[in-house]
């Protein structure tokens, strides 16, 4: 429904309807609309960008905002974008996106940057939290601020410059991580 029509005509009526379910099932389950679009969406990102662990955090990172960019500029990155407009209009709104949306890829992303700091990949002194901030941040503010989603070179430039920032090796240039780093430093001339 979201892909379909958008956040504006999502309702838990036609969940209902398309679902077989009583509203009150739904009610028992949601507090609402949000709620239900929110996690509904929530699984749909990360059954689509999910966070990948193959022992190369640097490059698992790398991928992961490729993944999560190229999701946003696609014609579902409109559908985020709706999510958070209408989180920001409720006053649990933030509370249901992050719990909802947000939550289980946070935590695998934690998992990820914890694993890497302890192999010394990334550098042991990072805020975690911070980190996840500084990787996928730009990403989610774009739309929230109607700026539009990255393309694959922007989004590749923002790996490079924030991957730089929370490597271990202060030599690393993204030369030994493929993919997204080396586009961006063919397309933007980084060295």
């Amino acid at each position: 429904m979201l892909d379909e029509r958008g956040l504006d005509t999502f309702t838990v009526d036609e969940v209902a309807r398309r679902s077989g379910v009583s509203k009150a099932t739904i009610y028992k389950h949601w507090a609402g609309g949000l709620d239900v679009a929110a996690e509904a969406y929530g699984d749909r990102v990360t059954g689509e960008v999910p966070v990948v662990a193959t022992g190369n955090v640097v490059d698992d990172l790398a991928g992961q905002i490729a993944r999560l960019g190229e999701f946003y500029a696609s014609p579902r990155g409109r559908v985020v974008a709706d999510l958070l407009a209408a989180s920001a209009r409720r006053e649990d709104g933030t509370a249901v996106l992050r719990e909802k949306f947000f939550a289980r890829r946070r935590a695998d992303t934690a998992s990820l940057i914890e694993q890497g700091k302890a192999n010394g990949q990334l550098r042991a002194d990072l805020d975690t939290e911070l980190a996840i901030d500084l990787l996928f941040g730009a990403i989610v503010f774009r739309l929230f601020n109607g700026l539009g989603a990255l393309d694959a070179v922007g989004t590749a430039a923002l790996s490079l410059m924030a991957l730089r920032a929370i490597v271990a090796d202060p030599e690393w240039t993204g030369s030994r991580s493929s993919g997204s780093c080396l586009k961006a430093q063919a397309t933007v001339g980084v060295d």
